[in-house]
């Protein structure tokens, strides 16, 4: 008979004593953070689209919480996703398209997959990483577990795209489709024992994914011929012939004066916007070709998250797993004559959000949060969920108190910015605060510093007041109406004042963080 080893027996103690905290402790959940690309807000069925189908992702809306009044952070992508990795904005982290610095790996050891990872989390990241000025970015792999990433912009054939190597390995020649393989390799891969972070990063519906659809034709006339004619689409449940048949109508701003909303001596449209990357927006038979092919990589999303539910359950995971679903940024397609991103309004800078917790209160579920929340909400939601304490330079608050209490005191305004200056796009501040939003534009700087962004004493060179309660679409500025009044009076000052707040925040964060300047062309 073999001795019982005195180890074996101590052990045994304190597993009855209690004595070993996480011998009692519930299993940590696992979290899976969805991240579409160019996503506005209200494109699911679930969230009242008209004719998009979504049944997936509607479900989990149905079972959900979702927060209909979610605004990014920042309104372009590197900001955006940086910021959602950080919890912090622009103006704090410093990093974006246009600003003078570059992210190290100081900073990254704040991010919420850094902070999991320490805490015992099994990690991974799919898709496009989205903060191409960055210090580790030749070896972003080692930051996770599991890696399927890529710098720069996909390919909707994501072969023919150098940036996807990672896919090569994969069946699938479409990127959504692989990005559903890969996340199925990731779930094969668990080790027993570790709970997991899961951060999926898909390529589309962004620009560079509808314009790809048909590439054996020259750019330029790729949207003004429908994609179905690529003999690979053809017959293809999703991208072939879905919501062709449909009489979609395209904004009837598409392809009129966009002047008569930011004038062009603010932002003129064509140093970049319609005449070279948004220009399919810019002409009513490839705007309309646009929305078909948008909507359609929306239903192809849709699908791979069917595909992951089923496999959670397959795993036993379900139960477990946390779904939060959101989008860097929404998009102009053809509204008020423009396209694109990186303006303040609803259709750029609002986002679909929602969770999905088997967890969560019975009473909750199906409801609809319309309290103003903002993108670095999540950052600070998912480390809420694996329970670890936020460092103290993420300024979001968790949403998954105010779903577990939803009379919870929350925040009645929201400060929005966008920093952007690429493709003459000024400098943008605002607030959302009740039935109101203000906007005030500056004159842009590339690569901006921290001295270009105060604007204290400067006058603004555009200003727009809308009253999203009775012009929900943003199309009359009510500016010259409320000059002089407290209202506008009230706004201007917030404004001016979390502006300053987060300048002073930039340079406290400069004191005791390290940063890191880019190359940037000399001004």
């Amino acid at each position: 008979m073999k001795k019982t080893s005195f180890a074996f027996l101590f052990v045994l103690f304190l597993l009855g004593t209690g004595s070993l905290a996480w011998a009692d402790e519930p299993a940590r959940r696992n979290i899976i953070f969805l991240l579409a690309d160019d996503q506005r807000d209200n494109t699911l069925g679930a969230m009242g689209h008209p004719w998009v189908k979504t049944p997936n992702l509607d479900r989990l809306v149905n079972e959900g919480v979702r927060f209909s009044n979610t605004y990014t952070a920042e309104p372009v992508c590197s900001p955006s996703r940086t910021s959602l990795f950080t919890g912090m904005h622009e103006r704090i982290h410093g990093i974006g398209f246009t600003s003078s610095y570059q992210l190290n790996d100081q900073q990254w050891e704040l991010s919420y997959p850094a902070l999991l990872r320490r805490h015992g989390y099994y990690t991974g990241f799919l898709g496009k990483i989205g903060i191409e000025y960055y210090t580790f970015r030749k070896h972003p792999e080692k930051k996770f577990d599991f890696w399927r990433g890529h710098n720069g912009w996909a390919r909707f054939f994501h072969r023919t795209s150098p940036v996807c190597g990672a896919y090569r390995p994969y069946k699938e020649d479409i990127i959504t489709p692989a990005m559903g393989e890969c996340m199925e390799a990731f779930l094969d891969s668990l080790p027993k024992g570790k709970p997991f972070c899961l951060s999926v990063s898909f390529s589309v519906p962004h620009g560079s994914q509808t314009t790809s659809m048909y590439p054996d034709i020259p750019e330029g006339l790729s949207m003004m011929r429908p994609a179905n004619e690529n003999p690979k689409l053809k017959g293809h449940p999703i991208y072939g012939d879905l919501y062709r048949d449909l009489k979609i109508q395209i904004p009837a701003d598409t392809a009129t004066d966009p002047y008569r909303f930011i004038p062009k001596r603010i932002m003129d449209q064509y140093q970049g916007r319609a005449d070279k990357v948004y220009d399919y927006d810019y002409h009513p038979t490839s705007c309309k070709e646009h929305h078909i092919r948008y909507y359609q990589q929306i239903t192809g999303v849709d699908r791979e998250v069917g595909q992951l539910i089923e496999t959670l359950k397959q795993k036993g995971l379900w139960e477990n797993t946390v779904i939060i679903y959101a989008s860097d940024h929404g998009l102009l397609m053809g509204e008020y004559g423009m396209g694109g991103k990186a303006l303040l309004y609803d259709l750029a800078s609002k986002i679909p959000c929602f969770i999905h917790d088997p967890a969560m209160p019975q009473g909750v579920r199906g409801t609809t949060v319309d309290k103003l929340v903002s993108s670095l909400d999540l950052t600070k939601t998912i480390l809420d969920y694996a329970g670890i304490d936020p460092p103290k330079e993420m300024t979001g608050k968790s949403l998954k108190r105010l779903i577990e209490q939803p009379d919870t005191p929350w925040r009645d305004e929201l400060f929005l910015e966008s920093l952007y200056t690429g493709r003459d796009t000024p400098f943008a501040e605002g607030i959302r605060r009740g039935d109101w939003k203000y906007i005030r534009l500056y004159d842009g700087v590339m690569h901006y510093h921290e001295k270009d962004l105060d604007f204290t004493g400067r006058t603004p060179d555009f200003e727009q007041l809308f009253n999203l309660k009775n012009d929900p679409a943003e199309r009359v500025n009510l500016i010259a109406d409320y000059e002089g009044t407290e209202l506008l009076t009230t706004l201007r000052n917030k404004v001016a004042a979390y502006s300053q707040s987060l300048n002073a925040q930039r340079a406290a964060y400069q004191k005791t963080h390290k940063v890191t300047p880019r190359k940037v062309p000399k001004r």
